[in-house]
């Protein structure tokens, strides 16, 4: 049996509903049915950060943190690097 996970995007956005089918033995890892949609929404925002669609602005209010807990504890945790650029173009901005 799948679990159901519905994802919503508010805060004045258009709403966008994602029904997912999570295999129970995967879901079982939770804690709680309200853990796993959080963790899918967390990843996401992280994912379209990563690839340049939302700035951090954006990611801090889509997650409900400020500005620096986005920055540094969530894409911190993550790993991810919050300066979005090639080598190229932060050489090139060093230049300046």
């Amino acid at each position: 049996m799948a679990s159901t996970v519905r994802i919503e995007l508010g805060g004045g956005l258009i709403m966008l509903t994602i029904q997912l089918n999570i295999p129970e033995e995967i879901s079982a890892y939770y804690d709680s049915p309200q853990q796993l949609p959080q963790v899918v929404y967390a990843d996401f925002i992280a994912h379209e950060f990563q690839k340049g669609h939302i700035s951090l602005g954006q990611g801090a209010q889509l997650l409900g943190l400020t500005y620096e807990q986005f920055m540094i504890d969530f894409l911190g945790e993550r790993r991810i690097s919050f300066i979005n650029g090639t080598p190229e173009e932060l050489a090139q901005e060093n230049l300046r």
